[in-house]
């Protein structure tokens, strides 16, 4: 197949994610999701007011965060970028500087919508142009395209694995911005794409007379962000290359079946998304397979088992049950953040209590307090549970902190 030089849609066409100078780690779960929590705590007063001030100073400090949030009184973090927010649609566009959630935002910072949930959602809905944040849509309206940026590299990164197996089945950002961001702007089928990329990495394609819509360094990461936000929420997994260019992002918690049936589901708004996700298996399967998969990838699950078992002398702290083949230890603060092997941060939780513990259906507050998200507390298995635990005096209060808020 011989793959025709893509045509330019019009001047200036790029693939933007929120903003044009971007900061890539706003984009991590516990950053963008603690300053969402911030953001409801504070509805209603401007950004800039002194509360929102020494909440982001709290998130900075306790995410560890690279960014400074709070730059100075006047000039915090939604100064250059409240971009990242309202592109996600969880921040009100309309209301200029004053703090307003939408539903979907709310419920976000609630947790009455999981992370696996929120990623799929926004996979399905986030097309560019985004009119959540581009104020001139007029050139891609006059060149009648629409692009889902997410859904199309899932597709492609499928495409790949079904026609030239597990190895092939990557995209890197080179890749994104050399080959698929001019191929969509012609509308291109997925199978263009594939058989473009593989070309491309035999060296048998020449790209020269291709248009470049990533001329500068700011252009690259823009793109690049579409790849990191599939990784930050498991459905990609980033495999690094000698640079942030030539990583390899495979799929990861999501199967190519699953993207099928993700594809099939009709889009009105975010909240309907999200219900019409809830009543497919889609989101339940990814989440499943992200903790199965981070159960496994931790090098000493084993002995932390063992310790936390102990400690809880081998009784489930939500139900009492002691039958030791069904009983797990849970990090409170996950490992992938820094969360250590010990007891501390560890709960010895039945196996499917876990699985809700890890897909945040069930939250533990300082006070023992059980929070159950919309979808458990609907289930009669577990509407039913205990809403009040003791926490042992051996847990460390802090792990407990950082996961409400944070995760």
């Amino acid at each position: 197949m011989k793959i025709q030089t893509p045509t330019i849609p019009f001047p200036n066409y790029k693939w933007r994610w929120a903003v044009y100078t971007p900061t890539e780690s706003l984009n991590a779960p516990p950053v963008f999701l603690g300053i969402l929590r911030v953001l409801a705590d504070c509805e209603n007063l401007r950004f800039r007011s002194d509360e929102v001030n020494e909440g982001l100073r709290i998130v900075q400090e306790e995410t560890d965060s690279t960014v400074n949030l709070v730059r100075s009184k006047d000039r915090n973090i939604f100064r250059n970028s409240g971009q990242y927010w309202k592109a996600l649609g969880v921040l009100d566009k309309e209301r200029r500087g004053y703090i307003s959630l939408t539903q979907f935002g709310k419920k976000l910072a609630l947790r009455e919508i999981t992370q696996v949930e929120f990623a799929c959602t926004i996979v399905k809905t986030l097309e560019l142009p985004n009119r959540r944040i581009e104020t001139n849509t007029s050139s891609w309206d006059n060149a009648n395209l629409k692009i889902k940026p997410l859904e199309l590299i899932l597709d492609i990164i499928s495409a790949l694995y079904k026609c030239y197996g597990q190895d092939s089945s990557y995209l890197t950002p080179d890749e994104l911005v050399k080959i698929v961001i001019p191929l969509a702007g012609e509308k291109s089928a997925v199978i263009t794409h594939t058989e473009a990329i593989i070309f491309y990495r035999q060296g048998t394609l020449d790209i020269s007379s291709w248009p470049n819509y990533a001329e500068s360094l700011n252009d690259k990461r823009m793109a690049r962000e579409f790849l990191i936000f599939l990784s930050n929420y498991g459905l990609c997994e980033r495999v690094k290359g000698v640079n942030n260019l030539t990583d390899k992002y495979f799929l990861q918690s999501i199967s190519i079946e699953e993207i099928n049936e993700l594809k099939i589901i009709s889009v009105t708004d975010l909240d309907n998304t999200v219900k019409q996700l809830r009543s497919s298996q889609i989101t339940a399967n990814i989440e499943r397979k992200r903790i199965a998969r981070e159960v496994w990838e931790r090098p000493y699950q084993e002995v932390f088992r063992k310790n936390v078992l102990n400690a809880f002398d081998s009784k489930c702290i939500m139900t009492g049950v002691t039958l030791k083949s069904v009983l797990e230890a849970a990090h409170i603060k996950p490992v992938k953040y820094s969360g250590v092997d010990e007891v501390s941060n560890g709960l010895c939780l039945r196996s499917d209590i876990h699985s809700l513990f890890d897909a945040n259906h069930l939250r533990i507050t300082l006070s023992g307090k059980i929070i159950l998200s919309e979808e458990a507390h609907s289930k009669i298995n577990y509407g039913s549970l205990t809403n009040q635990i003791i926490i042992p005096s051996f847990i460390n209060q802090s792990n407990l902190n950082w996961r409400i808020k944070y995760y």
